[in-house]
């Protein structure tokens, strides 16, 4: 598939940079943004490729033509929608040092002359995914006779009377487990326009593609317009540096 380089330019994200601030505070290392000229250096280092031009595939003519059992049932709908399977295929070429922690993805969808029944992402992958990351796990061990005897205490009993449940020996052990949730995908699910994917994992370092189902009204065309948001980041003397950027213009692509 022929690709063509992605202009790419300094920007501010601010929903990210107040996730960083509140990340920032809780450990106490909150990255720093570089400076628009620094920005701009650490961009022409970067190589971002979108397709020149996007295949795509009529899923119910192909369906029917070749006879496929696909996992893609034919909706009850098509006398009035047409269906198009397409993805976006991203190759990225990052400048040593520099980490790839964020990319955003937005595909808008535009069905010329169809304003009242717009076009959608009739599906989508990867769709959001969950990692849970396992922070601390082990066993506790708790004193039932010490909880009880503050309970007695709290509530009147007098000290002699509470004492006694030391002896009682009454210890448990159970199992404990933190976690926590993170999503390495996100996206903006089915049946939306636009379509978004946002990646926070180290998977988009070497590349991403986005595949997707188009519903559009019947016999017309559509208009996919991709812009891309990113956020790099490099330790230096201790301190997380950041550089967000954009593509310059949308990639505009046309089909149907």
């Amino acid at each position: 598939m022929e690709t063509v380089r992605a202009e790419l330019e300094p920007t501010s994200v601010p929903e990210w940079d107040a996730e960083d601030e509140v990340a920032g505070t809780l450990a106490e290392d909150s990255p720093v943004s570089v400076s628009d000229e620094s920005a701009r250096a650490i961009l022409s280092e970067i190589a971002v490729s979108l397709p020149r031009m996007l295949e795509w595939t009529q899923l119910v003519d192909y369906i029917q033509k070749t006879k496929t059992v696909a996992n893609f049932p034919i909706p009850a709908d098509i006398d009035h929608y047409d269906y198009y399977a397409t993805e976006v295929p991203l190759t990225l070429i990052i400048p040593q040092g520099q980490q790839l922690v964020r990319l955003r993805l937005t595909l808008d969808l535009d069905a010329k002359n169809s304003k009242s029944d717009p076009v959608v992402a009739y599906d989508l992958f990867p769709s959001t995914h969950i990692d849970v990351n396992t922070l601390l796990k082990g066993e506790a061990s708790l004193d039932a006779a010490e909880g009880l005897q503050f309970a007695l205490v709290a509530a009147g009993v007098p000290q002699p009377v509470a004492g006694i449940t030391k002896c009682l020996g009454l210890k448990f052990k159970m199992p404990f487990q933190w976690t926590s949730r993170s999503a390495t995908v996100q996206s903006s699910g089915r049946m939306s326009n636009p379509v978004t994917w946002l990646i926070t994992d180290d998977a988009i370092q070497g590349g991403f593609t986005a595949a997707l189902i188009i519903r559009t009204p019947k016999r017309k065309l559509v208009d996919v317009s991709a812009a891309l948001y990113g956020e790099l980041r490099r330790k230096y003397l201790g301190v997380f540096a950041k550089t967000q950027f954009k593509t310059f213009k949308s990639q505009t692509y046309r089909f149907g």
